[in-house]
């Protein structure tokens, strides 16, 4: 066997191949850590440690100041812009950037701009910046009507919808963009984009971004697609979420779902989309109202292994879960090495292979540079022989979490089979229930010849 060595270099962000211009799209990030609900404060004290696992971004709660209540949604119902009030000081936000930078990671600002908060106080006067013409008139959203005014036009779930369309509107939330730009963040979530006119977005909000930011911010839009509305709607503008692979592997992950569908998964045809295994709008624990939820936690978690798997997409990251389960600080870490090794011309292609044909266990290639393995039964899968004679597989690969090797060689009739798992007395593969495995392609030197 030949093993090449490959250069672990500090990230290059990959551009996802969309013909954007060169400051924009280099900036779309590897992984995107989802500090929810944190404070700024603590966040802080471990946003390096999350570069090292190999985030390149990190997402926090919204900065306005708004709704009284110590609920997390009152994070997403404003009261004024001209204030930074969310999960700390504007101090504590200015340090914690400070040291997101000095680690070399970079800080996504999520931003509501579409409504104001629920407040008793509203028909009599209300939020400091605007006057009632800068609302719209109150009226029920109808998702399925095949027309998309009551989305931008009506209040959602009761709270009082801006109307982006006024001048007054533009001028100040313009301001707050252009305030957080000058504290340092690098990229913008947009909060229930779907309730604002595509093209009030644009030219309101995403192009003065890139002007104020000379082109340098990685922005996204909140998009949770219905009857009325496709990412397609939205996605010219800016990345979507991509709420069409979360329902895909919504069956694939959950009981009785096939991974054998993720050969060709229903996902948004678009290289910067933002993929997750669950997002704060999906759990039901955080949210009475979650869109499409997993019944077992754990499902989600799975999922999300096999988000930072894919080549396509941008991961996000519930941060719980990059705390609590394991496996996925090896996913976050083998996504890092992948986008590394493809910037120097490396094969870092995903394809799901048929190797394994099963229900419940996915093995992913990564060219020849990595693979994935999932299994979602509660019980261990276990095979001695398999054949990867139709993959690009060929080598020495470490597992990212355990560190044990795999070799993968050519025999006498010239197909590929795995020679060894873990040691030299057993080939094929062996995964325990409920676990993901992440494998990069080590050097000759990093792997013991057979005895």
């Amino acid at each position: 066997m030949k093993f090449v060595l490959l250069s672990t270099c500090i990230a290059v962000l990959a551009s996802g191949g969309l013909g954007l211009p060169e400051a924009i799209a280099s900036a779309q990030p590897t992984a995107i850590f989802h500090a929810f609900d944190h404070h700024y404060s603590e966040v802080e004290g471990f946003v390096c440690e999350l570069a090292e696992q190999g985030y390149s971004h990190l997402q926090i709660a919204p900065a306005q100041k708004s709704h009284p209540s110590p609920n997390w949604w009152a994070r997403y119902q404003p009261i004024d812009y001209s204030v930074i009030e969310g999960q700390g000081s504007e101090a504590d936000l200015q340090q914690l950037i400070q040291t997101a930078h000095s680690c070399h990671l970079k800080v996504i600002a999520d931003v509501v701009l579409n409504h104001m908060a629920n407040l008793p106080e509203f028909a009599s006067l209300q939020f400091p910046q605007f006057s009632p013409a800068d609302f719209n008139s109150r009226c029920e959203i109808n998702y399925s009507d095949g027309d998309r005014t009551s989305e931008t036009d009506c209040w959602l779930g009761g709270l009082p919808d801006l109307d982006q369309t006024q001048q007054n509107v533009q001028a100040i939330q313009q301001a707050y963009l252009q305030k957080l730009l000058d504290l340092g963040i690098d990229g913008f979530r947009l909060d229930a984009a779907k309730h604002i006119a595509a093209e009030t977005i644009k030219t309101a909000y995403i192009d003065y971004i890139d002007q104020a930011s000379h082109g340098t911010t990685w922005n996204y839009l909140e998009v949770i697609t219905d009857q009325d509305t496709r990412p397609e709607d939205y996605n010219w503008v800016a990345a979507v979420t991509d709420f069409v692979l979360y329902n895909t592997m919504r069956s694939a992950f959950s009981k009785g779902g096939d991974l054998r569908s993720l050969r060709w998964p229903a996902a948004i045809p678009d290289a910067r989309s933002v993929t997750f295994g669950r997002n704060h709008d999906t759990i039901l624990a955080l949210n009475d109202n979650a869109i499409n939820p997993y019944d077992e936690p754990t499902d989600a978690h799975l999922a999300t292994a096999y988000v930072l798997a894919r080549e396509q997409g941008t991961p996000l990251i519930f941060g719980q879960d990059n705390r609590d389960i394991p496996y996925l600080s090896a996913g976050v870490k083998f996504r890092q090495v992948m986008r590394q090794r493809g910037e120097v011309g490396s094969n870092i292609r995903e394809k799901v292979l048929t190797a394994i044909d099963s229900p419940t266990v996915l093995l992913m290639e990564r060219g020849s540079e990595g693979f994935f393995v999932v299994n979602k039964s509660s019980a261990a899968f276990d095979t001695p022989i398999l054949n990867l004679t139709l993959s690009q597989l060929e080598g020495c690969y470490r597992e990212l979490r355990y560190g044990f090797g795999v070799a993968i060689e050519r025999r006498n009739n010239h197909q590929k089979y795995v020679t060894r798992w873990d040691t030299w007395n057993r080939g094929g593969l062996a995964i325990q229930g409920r676990d993901a495995l992440y494998f990069v392609r080590q050097p000759e030197s990093q792997c013991t010849a057979a005895p």
